[in-house]
This record gives C-alpha cells, structure tokens and sequence, in this order.
C-alpha cells in the first residue's frame, strides 16, 4: 500500500533526465509525482495526461515523473510519449520507489508545500485524475480544463 494521504512526504535527491540532481527538501510550492515504468500499459496511457497537467498548469506544482528506469530509457520514453515533464531516475536500486511504498505503477502523489501528502492514486482512475485535475487548476488560480476532452479513456485499468 503507498504512503497514505496526509502523511509526510520522505525526502529524496534523484539523478535528472535533464542533468544534474532534483531534491524533494529544495523544491518550493506543491510537487506533483508520478512514480512509473516505461514498459507498462498503464504508465503508457497515465503520463501524457500528468505531462498535459503540467501544460495546463505550470505554476500549480512541480511536476515530476519518478522512473523505474535508467536514464537513456527516460529519454526515449518522453520523446515516445510527448512528455514535457522532468524525469527522475530511480533505477536500479529503486531506493524513492521504496521510502514511498510503491507496488503498483503507476502511482501518484500530490505533496503540499509543508511536505503533506494530500493526494495519492495507484493504477489509472479516471475520476481521480478529474479531481487531481480540479485540485490543480484552484492551485494555479485558473478555469478547469477538460483533461480528456479530445480522447476516449476507460473509467479505470489497473498498474
């Protein structure tokens, strides 16, 4: 079972696909992660839209994808899929994925800027991608915008 809602996030320093490393403890405002694999089904169909909530809403959190993969993997997957988030390199010790109890990918979290946990989702559930939708978009001040409107997804498919 992953970190609960309301709990404190751990702190984490990871390598970036963009160079350089990103600490969890020096990141200001609410951070968006998205703990993934790039050979899941599910991860597949999740992180365009996390990458579409960071296009939506780029000053509401930091948006970041924690991948179970090295960093040329990372790379490939983002030119794959369009993403435009930062990735963070978690293998091959998956040393985040196991202070964050991740089972199952993808799983998500919302961590506030005092470190709370405030949302948390595994698998893909698209009502809660909604309200994660909605929770950014009162973040960042803005009109909500439709996540799927251009695309058909299921309801729910497990990690």
């Amino acid at each position: 079972m992953p970190l609960e809602k309301g709990s404190l996030a751990p702190n984490f320093t990871l390598l970036s696909d963009k160079g350089g490393s990103v600490s969890l403890e020096e990141l200001k405002g609410y951070v968006l992660l998205t703990f993934y694999k790039s050979t899941c089904p599910t991860c597949q169909l999740t992180l365009p839209f996390i990458s579409r909530l960071k296009e939506f809403y780029p000053e509401g959190a930091e948006v970041l994808g924690v991948i179970q993969d090295p960093r040329d993997t990372a790379l490939s997957f983002a030119r794959d899929y369009g993403l435009s988030i930062t990735q963070l390199i978690d293998a091959p010790d998956y040393e985040v994925s196991v202070k964050y109890d991740v089972r199952v990918v993808p799983t998500i979290y919302l961590i506030s800027p005092d470190r709370e946990i405030v949302f948390v989702e595994e698998g893909f559930v698209k009502s809660s991608m909604e309200e994660l939708n909605s929770t950014l978009a009162r973040i960042s001040n803005r009109e909500i915008n439709p996540l799927f409107e251009d695309v058909s997804v299921p309801a729910f498919k497990a990690g």
